[in-house]
């Protein structure tokens, strides 16, 4: 199937009409007629009714030309992109975002660079944690925000602390602890916890389990989900209570409370991370903006949990 087929049955299907579709074309009637006929021929199907007056699609026409929409708009934006980049006018960055660990601060300083870089495509990759590392090193994704960089990463990778968040016990309406201002691990000694996924996040799993052996008790983990969504339907269905960075609340779930911990270094990092050795201004700038930002993005972290 020819490209010009599916230009020329566009044509058609909008103008409804094969003389007018022929002018727009700069090309022939019959030669119009003839390629709708070959791509009938190829599909199988008749596309349009030859009437009087016009052309109007059948049924199969009507579904194709859904479809061909929607390839012809692909392929455009495809040959924009082919030319900006052949003029130097294009760019773009790909950045690894884990969960609700980056979302709220990072869409207004996107909006910003894009004002000043509008020659840059900027698109968010929703990559596991445990995934950020390979995601980089492979030239998956520019920047990212990440939990860890593993050992193996360390010599091809660079990376800083971003900020760091609270973890907070996560109830459902009607716990005995639910209008608790604040609480203390030793107090969830004897919940049912959920915790996001280990396979997912390692180093998150780890450091929470950590902080619960710290006061003096070894968690009941009774399910870890790979979703955060997840996570938050189950602790709202009274499967128990989970323990989480304080950023999930940025899902802003119902008829559950976060609370935070009294204890000590109840905290876990969110890494910046980036391919060292690259030679890459968008991404050099954009980190540049990231870093600027750090003390606005510190304040919000201090904000009272509701």
């Amino acid at each position: 199937m020819e490209l010009r087929h599916l230009r020329y049955f566009c044509a058609v299907a909008e103008e409804q009409n094969f003389t007018t579709a022929a002018r727009r074309l700069h090309v022939t009637q019959s030669g119009v007629s003839g390629q709708i006929k070959d791509l009938e021929r190829e599909l199988g199907v008749a596309l349009v009714r030859r009437e009087q007056r016009g052309v109007t699609l059948t049924p199969e026409g009507e579904a194709f030309f859904r479809e061909v929409q929607d390839i012809l708009a692909r392929i455009k934006h495809a040959t924009d992109i082919v030319a900006r980049v052949s003029q130097g006018k294009y760019s773009e960055l790909r950045i690894g975002i884990c969960g609700t660990a980056a979302p709220p601060f990072l869409p207004p300083l996107i909006r910003r660079f894009k004002e000043r870089h509008p020659g840059v495509l900027v698109s968010l990759k929703d990559i596991e944690p445990v995934r950020q590392p390979s995601a980089l090193a492979e030239s998956e994704i520019d920047i990212a925000f990440a939990r860890e960089i593993p050992a193996e990463f360390r010599k091809t990778l660079g990376r800083e602390i971003y900020f760091s968040e609270p973890v907070v016990a996560v109830l459902p309406r009607g716990h005995k602890l639910y209008d608790s201002s604040t609480i203390q691990l030793k107090q969830l000694a004897e919940e049912r916890i959920i915790l996001y996924s280990r396979e997912a996040a390692p180093r998150l799993f780890d450091e929470i389990v950590a902080m619960c052996k710290r006061a003096k008790f070894s968690p009941n983990i009774v399910d870890t989900p790979r979703l955060e969504q997840t996570i938050l339907a189950m602790v709202e269905a009274g499967e128990g209570i989970a323990l989480a960075p304080a950023s999930l609340r940025n899902l802003r779930p119902n008829n559950v409370s976060f609370k935070p911990l009294h204890d000590k270094k109840c905290q876990v990092n969110v890494m910046l991370a980036w391919r060292q050795g690259d030679t890459d201004a968008i991404r050099d700038g954009f980190l540049n903006l990231l870093r600027k930002s750090r003390p606005s993005v510190e304040r919000s972290l201090q904000e009272p949990i509701p």
